[in-house]
């Protein structure tokens, strides 16, 4: 029986890592490819120092990993509703990429939200199957 819930090799916690430093790397990239002067464009920065903050405090501190990683899924979860915004446009009748960087970084962020979110859930049910 495996001890704990892993993806691609890695626990949650760690993935959770990984996709926080992705999501800073990624605001940073498109800020300075954009050139955009919007404090905007920053969001996915914002919502990848949370998801850092709150893996770190649970590989640090594992007596309240469970604290923290619920924590992490609600920020995944907003972070995938935020990422809904770039469907917005079909429903105004509008062009899906009128501002292409922005489009771009509202599809990833409903992309990597909806993964991370999904597998939080997962892990969870198999916390609880595996007490």
């Amino acid at each position: 029986m495996k001890k704990e819930f892993k993806v691609l090799g890695m626990s949650v916690e760690v993935l959770t890592l990984v996709t926080g430093f992705f999501l800073v790397i990624w605001a940073t990239i498109v800020s300075l490819i954009s050139q955009s002067d919007s404090i905007t464009s920053w969001i996915p920065a914002f919502f990848g120092i949370a998801l850092i903050l709150f893996s770190s405090l649970a590989i640090i501190n594992s007596s309240a990993k469970k604290l923290w990683m619920h924590l992490v899924v609600m920020v995944a979860f907003i972070i995938f509703l935020g990422g809904l915004d770039f469907f917005r446009p079909i429903f105004n009748g509008d062009d899906l990429f009128s501002n292409f960087y922005a489009g771009i970084s509202k599809l990833m962020l409903f992309f990597v939200g909806a993964t991370l979110t999904y597998i939080c859930v997962k892990s969870f049910i198999w916390a609880r199957k595996n007490k």
